[in-house]
């Protein structure tokens, strides 16, 4: 009870096979699993209702039975045979879209041979809505025609099956030669004369695309080997010559609202340039000529991000606030390190990268020492704060200037200060403030030790310091059940002990951002592709 909607040569007229498609439930009914044959049969499900039906289609009324199939459909939402009769209806009808749905159902519900024929026809009916999309979107049309041979491939995965088959390769055709117009159409519109290199990017690109589709569509095929072949070049030379002049680019721009108040080089377009010639190289990787400018471009790139770099090292001496010469510092480091990502030998950034950690080092030993005299007036809070800080800059300025024994010594210093001042700041907040202290005041308080043991712990641990820890933790744990306790009283929600304030729930969080299970977002701004210049991802899925 096979049919076949159209074939390699022309398409059959879809009436005359339907005439004998909706009676498939009874012949696939012998081979399902016992509990679906076992089921209630449906009212409609007798001989002279489908012989109804079967002749309101034969007499060009397929959306009449399509409506009479769709109430057993809300009657019987997962009954795949159902579902696969509302799929044939909607194809008769023309609605391809609805088709496709109903045999996506069929096939997640059904067993056995009624599974096979609802993606044979799934192909069909994704041949037919590429095709209407044909004249709107090639691209839709492309990917609905993939994805109906994808389907008639998993009929062939199960065995022989001759109609499959010969709508397979009558789709592979259509797909082919539709690849290799396309790829032509886009060949021709790129070398026209009076484009510019810039220009012709997009038409090779998408030439280049489509005969490298037509490849995977059909290896064997001469015109689409000669064309993949003839656009890769064009693309890889073009690519070359406008990555080169991007790479050149001497245009300085203003610097922006978080930047360093000087003119810098226009580093997008000079990325972009190298880009483009890496892309050029990946196409044509033996090309000498596209490697060599490529080496180029790198060099002209990282000698530029270096320059800019030297220049904010340069400003850093005039800038009063020591945080402000903590952002300029690591901005300059941010751009040597990524010329030498892309030039990993490059003299120049090596010893301006050396020149600016020298500098970091400096300045952070400077806000270390700072700090740590000043801690020496404030109070045990302020204290272990300050000296926390010049730890950390003691310690950072250790990994820029590892060969520097002075700062090992200002940091153990530092330390041992710390953990004075931690034990003495965990100890006094330890203590209650008498009966009077309300249950909020004491379990701010307990946070506060709980907080000072857990560092004094990760900088020095002893068995007292943990023993410490859990009883205040126990104390901590005491009160929030109080509080919880006392707000469910007066009706008001409470915070759960051990919660964090104002935490958003998961389900919030949905719902007020993007949804944990959204899919991901195409071309998103930002976002890679598989090339890498901006032309070669341009209006690309990824």
């Amino acid at each position: 009870m096979n049919r076949m909607f159209f074939h390699t040569k022309a398409p059959v007229n879809a009436w005359s096979t339907l005439l004998r498609s909706l009676v498939l439930f009874i012949v696939v009914a012998g081979s399902l699993p016992h509990d679906l044959q076992a089921a209630t049969p449906l009212p409609w499900a007798t001989e002279p209702e489908v012989l109804r039906l079967q002749q309101m289609i034969a007499n060009g009324e397929p959306s009449q039975a399509l409506a009479r199939l769709a109430v057993e459909m809300e009657r019987d939402p997962s009954n795949p045979r159902v579902a696969y009769d509302c799929g044939i209806a909607a194809y008769a009808a023309g609605r391809y879209e609805e088709a496709l749905l109903s045999f996506d159902r069929a096939e997640s519900e059904g067993r056995g041979s009624l599974v096979r024929q609802a993606r044979f026809e799934k192909g069909n009916a994704e041949f037919q809505v590429g095709r209407e999309s044909s004249t709107v979107n090639l691209d839709d049309t492309i990917s609905h025609w993939k994805e109906s041979l994808r389907n008639y491939d998993l009929v062939l995965q199960e065995g022989r099956h001759a109609m499959a088959q010969s709508n397979r390769e009558f789709v592979r055709h259509q797909l082919l030669q539709l690849l290799l117009s396309a790829g032509k159409t886009n060949l021709q519109s790129a070398l026209q004369n009076n484009l510019t290199p810039a220009q012709k990017i997009e038409p090779l690109r998408n030439a280049f695309g489509k005969y490298t589709e037509a490849l995977e569509v059909a290896p064997e095929t001469s015109e689409a080997k000669s064309g993949e072949q003839n656009s890769r070049d064009l693309l890889a030379d073009t690519l070359a010559r406008e990555g080169s002049r991007k790479a050149q680019n001497v245009r300085y721009i203003a610097p922006g609202p978080r930047e360093a108040p000087i003119l810098r080089p226009d580093f997008k377009d000079i990325e972009e340039g190298v880009g483009m010639l890496e892309d050029a190289h990946q196409l044509k990787p033996k090309n000498a000529a596209i490697e060599r400018a490529l080496e180029e471009a790198k060099n002209r790139m990282a000698q530029a991000m270096t320059d800019h770099a030297q220049h904010m090292l340069d400003l850093e001496p005039r800038i009063p606030q020591p945080r402000e010469k903590l952002a300029v510092l690591r901005m300059a480091k941010e751009f040597v390190e990524k010329a030498l990502n892309k030039v990993p030998d490059h003299a120049a950034a090596k010893k301006t990268l050396d020149e600016i950690n020298r500098r970091l080092a400096d300045v952070m030993e400077e806000q270390g020492d700072e700090l740590s005299q000043q801690s020496d007036q404030a109070n045990l809070e302020q204290q272990t704060q300050m000296l926390s800080q010049s730890l950390d800059f003691y310690q950072q300025a250790g990994e820029l200037k590892p060969n520097d024994s002075g700062l090992p010594k200002k940091a153990d210093q530092t330390q041992n200060k710390l953990v004075q001042a931690l034990d003495k700041l965990a100890n006094q907040l330890m203590q209650s403030q008498g009966p009077k202290e309300s249950l909020e005041s004491q379990a701010a308080r307990l946070e506060g030790a709980e907080q000072a043991l857990n560092e004094l712990q990760s900088l020095s641990p002893s068995p007292e310091t943990a023993g410490k820890a859990e009883s205040v933790g126990q104390q901590l744990d005491g009160i929030r059940q109080k509080l919880s306790q006392q707000a469910q009283k007066s009706g008001q929600p409470g915070q759960q002990p051990g919660s964090q304030p104002n935490q958003p729930s998961p389900s919030q969080m949905s719902q007020n951002g993007i949804p944990l299970d959204a899919p991901p977002r195409v071309n998103t701004p930002g976002a890679r592709g598989p090339w890498n210049s901006a032309a070669m991802n341009k209006a690309q899925d990824y």
